[in-house]
């Protein structure tokens, strides 16, 4: 459900009580995945932004949403019966940063989401 949830190959996610969670911009909008799942994201921008069981005393965070993602590493693995084959090739495979990918546009791009600009 996660590689549908974020159209991507996995979701990597960190977790928090609600106990010690608080939104510190707004609330975000709600979509419930599953009979035992709401996936919250930002309504004004489509960002997934966590991962919850109604109820349940645990939120799960998308790291990708952090400022500061780099300090949110993940400790386990779930869902490894949905592993893709090709991701145990992926830190093999050639890379490119973002501004050789854009080539000669990457001087005017201009990123319009949180942090890059205040929300």
């Amino acid at each position: 459900m996660c590689q549908k949830a974020v159209a991507g190959p996995f979701a990597v996610l960190a977790e928090i009580a609600w106990a010690d969670f608080a939104w510190t911009r707004g609330r975000p909008s709600s979509f419930r995945s599953s009979s035992r799942a709401l996936r919250d994201f930002c309504a004004a921008c489509g960002t997934p932004l966590g991962y919850r069981k109604p109820g349940g005393p645990i939120m799960e965070l998308m790291t990708g949403a952090f400022d500061r993602p780099e300090r949110v590493a993940p400790t386990y693995e779930v869902g490894v019966e949905s592993k893709l084959a090709w991701l145990a090739r992926l830190a093999a495979m050639p890379g490119r940063t973002t501004a050789q990918n854009a080539g000669a546009g990457a001087a005017a791009l201009v990123s319009y989401q949180h942090p890059d600009h205040d929300t």
